[in-house]
C-alpha cells in the first residue's frame, strides 16, 4: 500500500505540494482580512485583491517550476546536459507574498493586536498560528522549485542556505506575542514596538535572499557566488538575529518581562555564523600557503634542473 501511494505522488510530480501550498496561501489571507474587517471596517475586505494576485504569482511560478523540474528529469534520463535556467519567480513569488503578509501583520500589531482576547477563537493564539503558516508556505514552495537528491551535494547547498528561515519566521511571530500585552506595550521605551514590528517585518521579506541566490545556481547545478552566500549570512546577523537577541535583553532585564527560548536560537545563529565564516576564510589561507609552497618548490626544481 504504501509503494502504491509512493508511485501515485511521483507520477503526479509534487503537485498535491503545490495545491498545499495554493490552499495554506488562500487561508492565510482569509484569515487575516477577516481580522482587519471586525476590527476596522468593511472597506478593509479590498486586502482579498492582494490575496489574489499573490495565489495567481504563485500559479505562474508553479506552472514554470514543473516544466523546468520536467526538463531537467528529462535530461538526467537521457544522461544529457541540464540546461533549464534560472527560476527567477520563484523569490518574486515570495517578495510579493511576504511584502503583503509583512504590511498586514504590521497594521495588525500597531493598531488592535492588544484589543484581542484569549477566549475568543480568532484572538491571539489563531493570529499567531495564521502567521505562523509563512514557514509552512516557504518550505512548500522551496520543495516545488527543486527536486536535489537526499543527501546529495545540491541537497547540502540548498539546505545551507536556506535551513534557518523556518525558525526565522517562528523567532518572528514570538517576538510579536509581546504585542498582545496592553500593560506591557505602556512600559515600553520610545518607539520600542515599531522597532520590535518593523525587524518582525524585515525577517518576513529576507528570505527572498537565499531564494534569489538558489535561483542564480539553478538549485544547485552551479555554484553560488561568494559574495552574495556572505552576504546573506551577514544579514541574518545583523538584521534578524542580533535585534532580536537586544529586544529580548532588554525585555527582560530592563522591564522584567517573560522571554521564550529563542534568545538562545539567536546566539547558536549568531556563532554558527561566525563560525562558518572563520572556516572558510581559514580554508581560504591555508589554500594560498600550499599553492605558495608549491610555487616555490616549482622555482626550485627548475634551478636544480639548469
Amino acid at each position: 500500500m504504501a509503494n502504491v501511494c509512493l508511485k501515485m505522488c511521483n507520477s503526479m510530480y509534487q503537485i498535491p505540494t503545490r495545491i498545499l501550498c495554493l490552499v495554506l496561501l488562500l487561508l492565510q489571507g482569509v484569515v487575516l482580512d477577516y481580522y482587519l474587517v471586525k476590527h476596522k471596517n468593511k472597506y478593509w475586505a479590498s486586502w482579498i485583491v492582494a490575496d489574489i494576485a499573490v495565489i495567481v504569482v504563485f500559479v505562474t511560478a508553479f506552472i514554470i517550476s514543473y516544466r523546468h523540474l520536467q526538463v531537467a528529469k528529462d535530461a538526467v534520463v537521457k544522461n544529457t546536459p541540464v540546461q533549464t535556467g534560472a527560476l527567477p519567480l520563484g523569490y518574486l513569488a515570495w517578495f510579493v507574498y511576504s511584502g503583503f503578509l509583512a504590511t498586514r501583520v504590521a497594521i495588525i500589531f500597531k493598531d488592535f493586536a492588544f484589543q484581542l482576547k484569549e477566549e475568543d477563537f480568532f484572538g491571539p493564539n489563531t493570529l499567531k498560528i495564521n502567521i505562523s503558516l509563512a514557514a509552512f508556505v516557504f518550505m512548500l514552495l522551496l520543495l516545488c522549485h527543486h527536486d536535489a537528491e537526499v543527501d546529495s551535494e545540491r541537497k547540502h547547498v540548498i539546505v545551507e542556505l536556506t535551513g534557518t528561515v523556518v525558525f526565522d519566521v517562528l523567532d518572528s511571530v514570538d517576538v510579536l506575542d509581546i504585542l498582545f500585552d496592553k500593560e506591557a506595550i505602556e512600559d515600553f521605551t520610545a518607539h520600542m514596538d515599531t522597532a520590535i514590528i518593523v525587524i518582525a517585518c524585515i525577517n518576513l521579506v529576507l528570505p527572498t535572499l537565499p531564494l534569489m541566490t538558489l535561483s542564480r545556481m539553478h538549485y544547485g547545478h552551479r555554484r553560488a557566488p561568494r559574495e552574495i552566500s556572505m552576504l546573506h549570512k551577514l544579514l541574518l546577523v545583523f538584521l534578524v538575529n542580533l535585534p532580536l537577541l537586544i529586544i529580548r535583553l532588554l525585555l527582560w532585564h530592563l522591564l522584567s518581562k517573560d522571554i521564550s527560548i529563542f534568545p538562545m536560537k539567536n546566539v547558536v545563529v549568531i556563532f554558527l555564523v561566525f563560525h562558518d565564516l572563520y572556516e572558510k576564510r581559514r580554508e581560504e589561507l591555508d589554500r594560498e600557503e600550499m599553492m605558495e609552497v608549491d610555487g616555490e618548490a616549482t622555482e626550485l626544481n627548475e634551478v636544480n634542473s639548469q
